[in-house]
């Protein structure tokens, strides 16, 4: 009995330790690994009833971190309705409402921080709410193809993961 409670609490500890970490973000984020282009695998919003869905997917969007500090962020769905007047100042408020919902873009500044997280300074954003905002993106992982972030607080609400993998 007693070695299925050590087994049990050394189990919980990893588990614990694996949480921190993943809410901490990296220990260090090399720059020359961040800037460059990525392209979107995958964002996967989970609500706060804990229903999960993927908002953007393959292809739906990029990032670019270039070495003086800016970055660029679009993301927009590829399922996105055409306007029937091939106008965009005369979109039918379905069209509008589905362009809202089906795309993000933001630009602004950005910062690496010592806790393996990044800054994003957002100066513009078509989500006007975002503008002039400071957002932080919990990097969980970096390599020279792959980048993983989380986001505590995406617009649509809940919680947000984000999967890029760089363009060459």
């Amino acid at each position: 009995m007693l070695a299925i409670i050590t087994m049990a609490m050394f189990c919980v500890g990893i588990a614990v330790t694996v949480t921190d970490a993943m809410a901490q973000g990296m220990s260090k984020i090399d720059k020359g690994e961040l800037v460059g282009s990525w392209t979107l695998v995958a964002i996967n919003n989970k609500s706060p009833d804990g229903k999960t869905v993927q908002t953007f997917g393959s292809n739906d969007g990029f990032v670019v971190f270039d070495s003086n500090g800016k970055f660029v962020q679009a993301l927009i769905r590829s399922d996105l309705p055409k306007f029937a007047s091939n106008n965009r100042n005369s979109g039918s408020a379905d069209e509008n409402k589905a362009v809202i919902l089906g795309s993000l873009a933001i630009f602004g500044t950005y910062a690496i921080n010592n806790d393996g997280t990044i800054t994003l300074r957002i100066e513009r954003s078509t989500f006007p709410n975002f503008n002039g905002s400071d957002q932080k993106r919990v990097v969980t992982a970096l390599t020279a193809n792959e980048m993983k972030w989380q986001i505590a607080a995406p617009s649509v609400g809940g919680t947000s993961e984000a999967v890029w993998k760089r363009v060459r």
